[in-house]
């Protein structure tokens, strides 16, 4: 029986700004959206009308002269990657070395997401800059200091505790929520667990005040459905509708801050950690927002078996569609940071292409994390740890989720034992989280739990998606 999607409370003035906002994407996608903006000023202020509009244009066809093709499921997307690519890496790697370098990926994501939280929320990089200059902190090489004569505004009051010398752990924080719940949910469903499996491990841990973006706007039609259908939720076309559905971010990066578990449990397997990030992302993002997902999450499982980024990186281009503009993003990105020897003027032109998406835009954040890591690589060709999550930071926007990923994937490069103390020393082999069931608190013991899971998902007969 085809499920009603209920809008509860939802006033109509809200309703048309994120029809308004989603015809603005849908145009970016490609989408002919020719008369769109004058039908949905001419519709009269009646829910039914108006959530009528906001499903039909869900099936506005392509512009004919569209250039790029972009789907939504697997098994498309898996036939549009190029032919040559690899998606096991065969070098042999030890436990012990797989074991230091998933500890290295959870240590250095939380360092990451702790660097950049005191400037997150559109802080550019001029803005930046300003501001560690007055302090004496420019080029970043620490945590941010909690004031500077040369102040352009207040940095976050709520992350006091994420500043150089007040940082004694790491605080909450969304970024580390998800890492948390891409392991949960392997270790409540098992490795084949299922975009819906998913939703249910959110409904019993996530706190509904503690989403952004798609990730709110999801949870709240999710409520809607667990209460009128039993906790059944649709799938197939039906769960595609309900991704889509008054959906105006699902190109943002609130997928792509949810990859990291995948990549961290299928060390040199990146079509299969390409695939556990398609399951989780199809909960909330689409298109650009579900590819970078699946990016980060085969990037970091390719990290593995290499010491610098750069294989890494076009390791995860493989896993998406050639021909999209996500994949285009990242080579034109990675391009850029090849060919010039200074990451701050190869943002120039990563700003000048992309910098007006803004906080929280996926290309953007992606070809600043690319920067980053290609102007990390020290003279031995190993990845130094912390010019990858300074250089991320640095570069602004949605800084504490950047510098998180940048974290992440460089950690992995260099292993546990290749990050600096004065990056872990601080936390106390502690972080808090607001994950309702969660009782771990050290971050050792996370890790720990992120590399037992990969044991299992390595031993385990790969998983389809369902």
């Amino acid at each position: 029986m085809r499920k009603r999607i209920h809008i509860m409370f939802m006033p109509l003035k809200d309703i048309r700004e994120i029809c308004a906002s989603r015809i603005s994407m849908l145009d970016k996608q490609g989408h002919d959206v020719t008369g769109l903006p004058d039908a949905l000023n001419a519709i009269p202020e009646s829910y039914d009308a108006l959530l009528g509009f906001a499903r039909d244009i869900n099936h506005v066809p392509l512009r004919k002269d569209f250039p790029y093709v972009e789907p939504n499921d697997l098994e498309s997307i898996r036939r549009l990657r190029p032919a040559d690519r690899h998606d096991v890496l065969g070098s042999y790697i030890s436990e012990m070395e797989i074991r230091d370098k998933i500890y290295g990926g959870v240590y250095g994501r939380i360092a990451g997401c702790v660097l950049g939280k005191p400037l997150e929320v559109s802080w550019d990089l001029p803005r930046i800059r300003q501001y560690l200059e007055g302090a004496g902190a420019w080029p970043l090489a620490d945590y941010v200091p909690a004031h500077s004569p040369s102040q352009p505004g207040p940095l976050r009051r709520d992350s006091i505790d994420s500043m150089k010398g007040f940082v004694t752990c790491a605080q909450e924080d969304d970024d580390i929520n998800y890492l948390v719940l891409g392991l949960m949910v392997q270790e409540w469903f098992g490795p084949g667990f299922t975009t819906q499996n998913m939703a249910h491990v959110w409904r019993q841990n996530i706190p509904y005040g503690w989403t952004w973006g798609p990730e709110h706007s999801r949870y709240y039609l999710l409520a809607g459905l667990w209460v009128n259908y039993a906790n059944q939720l649709p799938r197939g076309a039906e769960w595609d509708e309900l991704e889509s559905f008054l959906n105006d971010g699902e190109e943002l990066i609130g997928a792509m801050i949810r990859g990291d578990a995948f990549g961290l449990v299928n060390p040199g397997r990146t079509e299969m950690a390409a695939e556990m990030a398609w399951r989780d992302g199809r909960l909330t993002h689409g298109k650009t927002g579900l590819y970078a997902e699946m990016w980060v999450a085969a990037t970091i499982a390719a990290a593995f078996h290499e010491r610098g980024p750069e294989k890494a990186i076009r390791a995860g281009i493989d896993q998406l569609p050639a021909n999209s503009r996500y994949a285009e993003c990242c080579r034109q990105a990675l391009d850029i940071a090849l060919n010039e020897p200074d990451w701050l003027k190869a943002w120039e032109p990563i700003n000048a292409r992309w910098g007006h998406l803004g906080h929280a835009g996926t290309m953007n954040e992606t070809a600043a994390i690319i920067n980053a890591l290609i102007h990390s690589v020290d003279t031995t060709g190993n990845v130094d740890f912390e010019k990858a999550i300074c250089i991320t930071v640095m570069q602004g926007w949605d800084t504490d989720c950047s510098g998180a990923t940048a974290g992440c994937i460089a950690g992995v490069l260099a292993g546990k034992n290749g990050i600096p103390d004065k990056w872990t020393a601080p936390l106390n082999d502690t972080f808090h989280t607001c994950v309702a069931t969660m009782r771990e608190t050290r971050i050792s013991g996370l890790a720990e739990r992120m590399y037992q899971m990969s044991r299992i998902v390595r031993a385990a007969e790969g998983p389809k998606a369902v």
